[in-house]
């Protein structure tokens, strides 16, 4: 018993650690890039590591505790229930900001109808499973924790698979995705990550504690993943800004006659002396600068001249 706490107390210390490491990740993207996009990833990871605290060290701890008392099977697998289902609204808000995030940089928005279904659709759910439970129509043979553990990683699968399609599907918002230094690649790597741990918790007691201690470390270190890769491959870092105009185009994928635009742009000239000393029209000089904007990820002239200066250190 003291080994098994030993061992118990180890992988928290190392799943708190993992979970400080990416909230703190998280935030420094959040401080770095100063976008609501990347709010939605910091709450992301603070909902998302509380429910894990939550639901599985509080459930450990419940098991420890009541492990020396005269308590029924019954009680047993109802408190295993009970006591991550409470943590779900944690779980639910993660899984939406997760959605969000993976929209939002491909320059998509939720619609009113999905945001006012998404919620009530897993709370239903959830109690729904509760309810079910408790007048014994589902009844739970076997362990309960592994009963409990099963649905959530099903659901949790499921979510991930509509957090790949935003990525599979025609970007509306290029320079935004660059900025975060995800693709299709790290995408699927995640989503790899999201399978490893799913199987690892899958069969998590197989061997007690030491099986649990090991799988409940690659749980926490494979959810690290998003904010890491984010952090770690994103090419906009500080020593990025100081890029000279060249590589400002090579990074966005500015071609030479958008380019020539940008500048005007930034000299302050308007879009017909732009067309004027281009020698094209001005329905031209538009449409490049639409196509400027959505690789830029900026929605006005302003804020493109903006952006210019702050990553060349230009006045």
């Amino acid at each position: 018993m003291g080994i098994e706490i030993l061992a118990y107390s180890v992988t928290f210390i190392i799943s708190a650690g993992i979970s400080a490491l990416g909230i703190m990740l998280a935030y420094q993207i959040y401080q770095q890039n100063k976008k609501p996009v990347f709010t939605t990833l910091l709450y992301q990871q603070i909902f998302l590591f509380s429910f894990l605290f939550y639901g599985v060290w509080g459930n450990i701890s419940l098991r420890l505790v009541v492990a020396d008392l005269n308590i029924s099977d019954a009680l047993s697998s109802k408190l295993a229930v009970f006591i991550p289902i409470i943590g779900i609204p944690f779980m639910i808000v993660s899984w939406f900001m997760l959605l969000k995030f993976a929209n939002n940089v491909n320059g998509r928005r939720f619609t009113k109808t999905f945001i006012f279904t998404f919620f009530p659709t897993f709370v239903v759910m959830a109690f729904a499973l509760v309810f079910l439970i408790h007048k014994g129509i589902i009844t739970i043979s076997g362990d309960a924790d592994l009963f409990v553990v099963r649905i959530l990683i099903i659901l949790n699968l499921l979510v991930h698979l509509f957090v790949l399609l935003p990525f599979f599907r025609k970007t509306k918002d290029v320079g935004l995705l660059k900025e975060t230094g995800l693709d299709k690649k790290l995408v699927l790597l995640i989503f790899a990550g999201t399978l490893l741990y799913s199987g690892v918790m899958f069969f998590f007691n197989v061997f007690g504690y030491i099986s649990t201690c090991i799988s409940l470390i690659i749980l926490f270190a494979c959810n690290l993943m998003l904010p890491a890769i984010i952090r770690f491959t994103n090419r906009m870092t500080e020593a990025d800004k100081n890029m000279d105009f060249q590589a400002f185009c090579a990074f966005f994928e500015i071609s030479k006659r958008e380019a020539e635009i940008i500048e005007e742009i930034c000299s302050g000239k308007s879009n017909k002396a732009i067309a004027d000393k281009l020698f094209i029209t001005l329905q031209t000089v538009k449409d490049h600068n639409h196509r400027i904007f959505t690789k830029t990820g900026v929605k006005s002239r302003v804020q493109l001249a903006n952006l210019v200066r702050e990553k060349t250190g230009s006045n």
